[in-house]
């Protein structure tokens, strides 16, 4: 896939595997009576090794990583450490035991294995045709080989095929609250936990920062942790959001790279990311040319993986529209409405994000989307989430504990501000529409359908 950042190229099936330096000089034609995968491999680590890998009698590829030992591990390390859970019985098994940013496939004698993590931190993508069943990355791998009807793989689902195919839905299907008390005491423990495993054995992290509540408490707990902590922040010009983050870094006592973007740069950008995420929503393309950009200065800035705060929102009650509901609706649709979003965090954030960077040389690290910390904040009372329908603030556990961490109440008390809006980015391209007599939706659509046109890919 040429759009992604790559260094190389390599399919295997039965006892055979094709390496090369671009998937254009791949040959390989395998039977079709046969079970394959490939694997496009970008270096972001430096024992980062291509794919797919020799296990046992089949091969192995991990898109990600998994979490063992208390840090993140991939390739080599994570195949070792996956292989007695790659039989049939114990695969489906895998995403209830092991914690980690992961999708899976693993083809031995004729079968095909695919499994997700249970948030879907990795895009990944299934499709059938006639007596052909694929799984993706990346919607364009199926769309080259005549794949049409593409669907998301469940997160935490797994799949078997050979003479048939059978995909096992994950064991639960929405995210439930559930009774139990859980004290900030207890949340600042996890954080800690999962910090500390997404920045061990790395040489240098960043920290995507805009001075708020979420990637404060990231980077205070990275630098505590010992992690070497460059803080980014982007923006239009020079923003307010900026002022804050740069005075919230001086607290922190941490060094910030500050973006200030020209009007041409977003311009720029958007046909590059509408490309990268195939979804033309003001909303997503708006956040994924900030991610882009804030991905972009830490790798400008030599660092490889970069700590985002996604999912405290939907795992705290950190969206105005859930005060809304409450007010309207009652406490039950409000925690409900809090459920659904954790449950559908992967297609409206975790994809779009991972697509946004994924021509760039960066790997994002979510330490608040967690398993572990999925299974907390379902515990934690709705009163702790969301106090009042005029509730301006909201995520009120997240606040005490970042009170607890020693964070000032300028940070932990700070409104959340939507980073499409405090970045300018949305503005920018309501802007170009309205120079195209376009709404931004439609400009956003003939963009897309240009590119797509252009690309081959309609």
């Amino acid at each position: 896939m040429r759009h992604r950042a790559q260094d190389a190229a390599g399919v295997a099936w039965d006892g055979h595997l094709e390496l090369e330096p671009s998937p254009d000089l791949l040959s390989a034609s395998s039977s079709t009576q046969h079970t394959a995968v490939g694997y496009g491999f970008t270096r972001i680590l430096p024992d980062d090794n291509p794919q797919p890998i020799r296990l046992g009698d089949g091969w192995l590829c991990l898109d990600g990583r998994i979490v063992a030992d208390r840090m993140m591990i991939g390739g080599a390390k994570a195949a070792r450490y996956l292989q007695d859970r790659l039989a049939p019985v114990e695969f489906a098994s895998i995403q209830h035991e092991i914690d980690g940013a992961y999708s899976i496939c693993y083809c031995k004698n004729d079968e095909l294995f695919v499994t997700r993590d249970p948030l879907g931190l990795k895009p990944l993508f299934i499709a059938s045709r006639d007596n052909l069943v694929a799984v993706a990355s990346d919607r364009k791998a199926l769309y080259s080989i005549g794949m049409s009807d593409i669907a998301t793989f469940p997160p935490g689902a797994s799949l078997t095929a050979n003479q048939g195919t059978i995909l096992n839905p994950p064991a639960e299907t929405r995210a439930r609250l559930q009774a139990g008390g859980v004290s900030t005491d207890d949340l600042l423990q996890l954080l800690v936990e999962s910090v500390s495993i997404h920045t061990t054995g790395l040489s240098s992290v960043a920290v995507g920062f805009s001075g708020g509540l979420d990637s404060a408490i990231i980077a205070k707990m990275a630098k505590d942790a010992g992690a070497d902590v460059l803080l980014t922040t982007i923006g239009v010009g020079r923003t307010l959001e900026m002022i804050q983050a740069e005075s919230a870094a001086r607290e922190i006592g941490l060094p910030i790279v500050v973006r200030e973007l020209s009007r041409d740069d977003v311009e720029q950008s958007v046909d590059c990311v509408l490309w990268l995420i195939e979804d033309p929503s003001l909303m997503k393309v708006s956040i994924a040319v900030a991610i882009y950009w804030t991905a972009r200065v830490a790798a400008e800035n030599g660092r490889s993986v970069i700590l985002l705060g996604q999912g405290s929102d939907e795992l705290f009650g950190g969206y105005k529209r859930f005060a809304t509901i409450l007010g309207e609706h009652g406490a039950k649709s409000c925690e409900e409405a809090i459920s659904q979003s954790i449950s559908q965090a992967h297609e409206v954030n975790y994809q779009r994000d991972e697509q946004a960077v994924s021509s760039l040389r960066v790997e994002l690290r979510l330490p608040f989307a967690t398993r572990r910390m999925t299974e907390l904040a379902l515990r934690v009372p709705l009163k702790m989430k969301v106090r009042s329908p005029s509730d301006g603030l909201r995520k009120w556990v997240l606040r005490h504990a970042a009170i607890k961490l020693g964070m000032s109440s300028k940070i932990a008390l700070r409104p959340k501000k939507a980073i499409q809006h405090a970045s300018g980015i949305e503005k920018v391209i309501r802007d170009v529409a309205k120079r195209h007599r376009l709404p931004p939706s439609e400009y956003l659509v003939e963009r897309l359908q240009a590119i797509k046109k252009e690309s081959g890919v309609d």
